[in-house]
Formats: structure tokens, sequence, C-alpha cells
């Protein structure tokens, strides 16, 4: 009964670790998702100029919209995804465009109103 237990206590350690929370001013699905629907396309980079250059909403988790990762969302990023999608450029930096799983991002982070995740 008591090796049951231990096992039992191991594997929740390990599922905490693996399963911690990220505090959501870290949190990024895709990197280049301006508008948080889960697919990084034009319609992004027109999300980004709209907040930038029309006073249009900000986008749901800057870390998202900020593109190629230098820690602020400007035009950069708008042209970076265009750049990528029709020009053969590099892909948004991980967690990039086929991330998956709810990611912390690293410095520098401009961070999050809402949740990317679900």
């Amino acid at each position: 009964m008591g090796k049951r237990l231990g096992v039992i206590a191991l594997c929740c350690v390990v599922m905490k670790v693996a399963f911690s929370i990220i505090p959501e001013d870290e949190k990024i699905l895709h990197r280049g998702d301006a508008n948080n629907d889960g697919v990084v396309n034009v319609s992004d980079a027109s999300y980004i100029n709209n907040y930038l250059f029309f006073h249009g909403p900000p986008p749901p988790c800057m870390n998202q919209a900020d593109a190629n990762d230098d820690g602020q969302v400007t035009s950069t990023d708008s042209s970076f995804i265009v750049n990528w999608l029709f020009n053969g450029g590099p892909a948004p930096p991980a967690p990039g465009p086929y991330n998956t799983i709810c990611a912390a991002d690293g410095a520098p982070r401009p961070g999050c109103q809402t949740s990317p995740c679900p």
C-alpha cells in the first residue's frame, strides 16, 4: 500500500512540473496570430495595421501579435507576416504558427490582455 502511494505521489509531482501554470503575461499559442482566431494569415497583418494606424482594437495577446519576437508590436510585425506568407521569408519564431500547446513566451514579451490559450 505504501509503495502504491509513493508512486501516486511521484506521478502527481511529475504532472505538476509538466503542466505548471504559465503566468498570464507569458502565455502564447501562435506567434503571429494577432487577432487570436487560431491561424496566422493576412488578416493578422491587417489587424496589426488597423490597431497601429486606425485606432482599431488592440490585439488580445500582444505576445502573439509580436510576429518577429522583438518585444514590441509595430508595422514590422505585419510586414514580417506578409513576407513569410507570400515571399518565402522566415516563419514567426517559436512558439510559431504551428504550435499546438500553450507555451511560455521568452523575453522580451509585451504581454497579453486576455489568454490566447483555450
